[in-house]
């Protein structure tokens, strides 16, 4: 109280209305992101070896090729860490906004914070001086531009939260220095998440149950400047995609509807980065945004997410060098097969049956 007592009265309001702005902006940004990046992740085995190895159709203890790990060096390149945390200039625009309501929520947003920064640096330079109050009010002056970049930056912090990246490779027997720390308290564990597209469909919540879904057809002109929901309510539509991988795993994705997911459909493949704590990935730590490839060629559908966490070139050679892509598209070619036959083999079974015994057409 004798600190609040010694600041000028003058000084109250404008500091008062800032740091309302703040918890305002705060506030909103974690509502957004914990509506539109939901996301559940389940298992349906536990596997206790400690990672996935050319060899796992002959040894089905160890984890499943739908997570590949990932080499620290490649991790490193794609995921932002303590040393790659400055944003990409998609990140930027991510927060400088996509639409023209977007746009002009986040000029808004910066226009009042630098209005009322500049109006309290002139008068907190009574206090602390010519000299520092001119540095704090060009910092506000320039708000509306430096906005985005302070929150793409708080964002790439938040997915690894201050932690290391841990090579997955790490022998706990010949490194000493892991010998004694936890393993949920080493740093986070990445690998490649691949999957097949299960169903794709809109909804305007992510708590939204199987009976409020609308399927992706209905919003075949659907547009991001003419979403009627967001008009009305002030949140958009959004998308429920539902991955499935060939060991089981099922990974449930929301993100903002958009008019680039329109030509997404059922079969396509979807390669992502997950981080966990464990080398055995029974917990999910964080998750990136997905790559759509076409089931037939490879070629890039769309990316799915509200924050694009992975460098897209950087992203695209990494995987196309280390043999993902292909490894994924000859699964899927094999499981293509394998239904072909299925069906085929359902269909001899048929046409059997409907054949008269030849012993019936026997003379007696």
């Amino acid at each position: 109280m004798q600190v609040i007592q010694r600041i000028p009265s003058f000084l109250l309001l404008p500091l008062f209305i800032t740091w309302q702005c703040w918890v305002a902006a705060d506030a909103h940004q974690f509502q957004v992101r914990s509506k539109n990046s939901l996301a559940f992740f389940t298992s349906a085995a536990q596997h206790n070896a400690p990672w996935w190895s050319t060899s796992r159709r002959h040894n089905k203890s160890q984890l499943g090729m739908s997570l590949i790990p990932i080499p620290i060096n490649e991790l490193q390149q794609i995921v932002p860490n303590a040393s790659k945390l400055t944003p990409t200039g998609d990140q930027y625009v991510t927060y400088l906004g996509r639409t023209p309501r977007e746009r002009f929520n986040s000029l808004f947003e910066g226009a009042s914070v630098a209005f009322l920064g500049t109006m309290f640096a002139y008068f907190i330079s009574f206090v602390i001086g010519q000299f520092l109050a001119t540095i704090l009010g060009i910092i506000f002056l320039f708000w509306p531009i430096l906005s985005p970049e302070f929150k793409a930056y708080q964002r790439n912090w938040e997915l690894v939260g201050g932690r290391d990246l841990i090579d997955v490779w790490v022998d706990d027997d010949e490194d000493g220095y892991w010998s004694g720390i936890p393993q949920n308290k080493r740093g986070l564990y990445g690998a490649y998440y691949t999957s097949v597209v299960d169903d794709i469909c809109v909804v305007d919540d992510v708590r939204a149950t199987a009976e409020e879904e609308y399927d992706l057809d209905e919003f075949s002109d659907y547009t991001k400047t003419s979403d009627e929901l967001e008009t009305m309510t002030g949140i958009p539509w959004k998308l429920r995609l539902r991955l499935l991988d060939d060991e089981g795993r099922g990974m449930q994705v929301h993100a903002r509807m958009s008019e680039d997911y329109l030509d997404l459909e059922p079969g396509m493949s979807a390669i992502g980065v997950l981080l966990s704590t464990s080398k055995e990935f029974d917990q999910l730590a964080g998750m990136t945004d997905f790559l759509v490839l076409d089931e037939v060629d490879g070629s890039t559908i769309t990316w799915v997410g509200d924050y694009p966490y992975l460098p897209k070139d950087e992203f695209l050679r990494i995987i196309e060098r280390n043999g993902v892509v292909d490894e994924l598209l000859a699964e899927q070619e094999e499981d293509d097969y394998l239904d072909d036959e299925d069906e085929n083999y359902g269909d001899e079974v048929e046409e059997e049956e409907d054949l008269v015994p030849v012993s019936s057409k026997r003379l007696k």
